[in-house]
């Protein structure tokens, strides 16, 4: 009986040193031993250095500052891919007069990966399109941009970026994507910064009189 009681002891306390291990490694970020890039990752308190949420994207032309509304959704958590929308406050489908035949081109699909730390690769693709002579519009230019920024406080990221535009014509088995081997009829590049929006208090209202 003595016996079976310190076997049964035993048992349970491996039981535990194991729960302990497991737990401990979960705690830890699940990371293997060494893997600095997971245990790098900025998160802040909260989510604050996250590249999820909303973000107001400002770029500064000759022509005048351009804003957009950006939304950025984590595909996994441990915040290595995102996904979202882009859309053009004041939007240029002309691409500043260059391809006047264009009259709307807002909206932006966008793919983001962490490449480090802090720092991010987007690509984002917008169509360029014009009233046809059916019922559906036709695509007049389509634009690629590739981005690479970084996170550089609570609530704000900069970087650079390459605008390619290509005509319609490049994209022959129209899957909405430039065909192999096509080169940009235009690419330009830029760099911008982004604000992320928070919560902010009302403004006081105007007294009746």
């Amino acid at each position: 009986m003595y016996t079976k009681n310190i076997l049964i002891s035993a048992g349970v306390v491996l039981a535990l040193l194991l729960l302990t291990t497991a737990w401990t490694v979960f705690a830890g970020g699940a990371a293997a031993p060494g893997d600095t890039y997971e245990k790098n990752i900025i998160y802040g308190e909260g989510l604050e250095w996250s590249a999820a949420g909303p973000w107001i994207v400002s770029v500064q032309t000759p022509a005048g500052p351009i804003v957009m509304y950006q939304m950025q959704y984590p595909l996994d958590a441990a915040g290595k891919r995102y996904t979202g929308f882009l859309w053009q406050v004041n939007d240029s489908p002309t691409n500043f007069g260059v391809f006047p035949e264009a009259e709307q081109g807002q909206m932006w699909i966008t793919t983001t990966v962490r490449t480090g730390p802090d720092t991010f690769e987007s690509t984002n693709l917008s169509h360029q399109t014009k009233k046809g002579s059916g019922v559906v519009r036709e695509t007049v230019t389509f634009v690629v941009v590739n981005a690479k920024w970084r996170v550089t406080g609570p609530n704000s990221n900069e970087g650079d970026a390459t605008m390619a535009v290509y005509l319609a014509s490049q994209d022959a088995d129209s899957n909405g994507l430039p065909d192999e081997g096509q080169e940009p009829a235009v690419c330009m590049p830029f760099s911008f910064k982004c604000t992320r929006l928070t919560v902010m208090p009302g403004c006081v209202p105007t007294p009746m009189q």
